[in-house]
């Protein structure tokens, strides 16, 4: 019976260990750094990519998936993603590789009054869980987007990147401007009031999570 109660007691150990890190806290991975994410290509129709970024534990992109591809923006956007500096998400104080929703928005070029709208056809963007990881962490989803508008009599060009807050609702609930450009800045803003968000999960619980937003705007078509 001696002989097992060092057996016993490391088993205990590691039954404690495991419950720590199932109730530890964690902390969604956050951009702190971006560049500018400007494309001078011609998107004419459908300009919104949607990228499940993977990260190592010091926040270093090591792979990107494209959830929503449209056409040509996607090298670029995945590009644009490593140049940005990026906080790994936190298992209690401990960073661990984790993922992260990046979206960008190429805004088909202003031609005429005609607003730029959604394709007709769009369907949510809901990422899914990997394995291998030590938590069963859902990055958020988007649910509905909207275009911004163009200024008026404008010939400008430029980026604008947000991160918001997606709260365990789904809802937006706070905004951080990390690259704004007027006159662009108030519109992008003013579209992401349009736009509607999955939360993200923690092992099947819906949690808060951030999520970092391009819009990329384009010069207007120019007039034979």
């Amino acid at each position: 019976m001696k002989r097992l109660r060092p057996a016993l007691g490391l088993f205990l150990i590691g039954c404690i260990a495991v419950a720590a890190v199932a109730h530890a806290s964690f902390t969604p991975p956050n951009v702190t750094f971006v560049t500018d994410a400007y494309l001078p290509y011609e998107v004419v129709f459908d300009g919104l990519v949607v990228l499940d970024v993977s990260l190592d534990k010091r926040g270093d992109v090591i792979g990107t998936q494209a959830l929503r591809d449209p056409g040509a923006m996607v090298p670029a956007a995945a590009t644009s993603v490593r140049t940005w500096k990026i906080t790994p998400g936190l298992l209690g104080s401990s960073a661990i590789p984790s993922e992260m929703t990046a979206v960008f928005v190429y805004r088909p070029r202003p031609n005429g009054p005609a607003a730029a709208l959604p394709p007709k056809d769009f369907k949510p963007v809901l990422p899914h869980s990997r394995t291998g990881q030590k938590t069963d962490y859902v990055p958020a989803g988007i649910v509905s987007f909207a275009y911004p508008d163009y200024p008026a009599n404008s010939v400008a060009w430029g980026s604008v990147i947000v991160q918001i807050t997606v709260n365990s609702e789904g809802r937006m609930e706070n905004m951080e401007v990390l690259r704004g450009v007027a006159p662009f800045t108030d519109l992008a803003v003013d579209a992401l009031g349009n736009w509607r968000f999955q939360a993200a999960t923690l092992n099947g619980k819906p949690v808060s999570s951030q999520v970092p937003i391009a819009f990329i705007f384009q010069t207007p078509v120019s007039s034979p």
